[in-house]
């Protein structure tokens, strides 16, 4: 239990620090060059780096919920609204994450630097027009 709580800790601290340096510019975060295990297009990788702050704050909502609800256990009362919480994490990932992914939408949860760029369907569209 210690070592869970622990790790949990570390993630939200390295959370918190990674999304920080994002939200400030600051980040080392290569745009134009996809990680070598990234098995999606580029329009991808660049809105999974924009959509970062919230796909990270609904990982650890799911993370976070889940550990709570094993601690307490099932027969605890609070079980089911631990549960609902770790369900907005996962809905927020859906309704939240991949709308910036696509479309850099809501601008307001997008970093300040990347809130211009266009999302990965207009950069597909924009392709798919230059080939023409």
């Amino acid at each position: 239990m210690i070592l869970t709580l622990g790790f949990f800790a570390v993630l939200v601290f390295g959370y918190v620090y990674v999304v920080g340096k994002v939200w400030r510019g600051e980040s080392r975060f290569d745009r134009d060059t996809p990680a070598p295990w990234w098995p999606f297009s580029l329009p991808l990788w660049r809105g999974g780096g924009r959509a970062l702050p919230v796909q990270g704050a609904c990982s650890l909502l799911l993370i976070g919920a889940g550990i709570t609800s094993d601690l307490i256990g099932t027969d605890s009362r609070y079980y089911d609204a631990v549960m609902a919480l770790g369900l907005l994490g996962v809905l927020g990932t859906f309704l939240l994450a991949f709308p910036i992914m696509y479309f850099n939408r809501p601008k307001v949860l997008v970093p300040p630097a990347w809130r211009d760029e266009p999302g990965a369907v207009e950069e597909w569209r924009a392709a798919r027009a230059r080939r023409r």
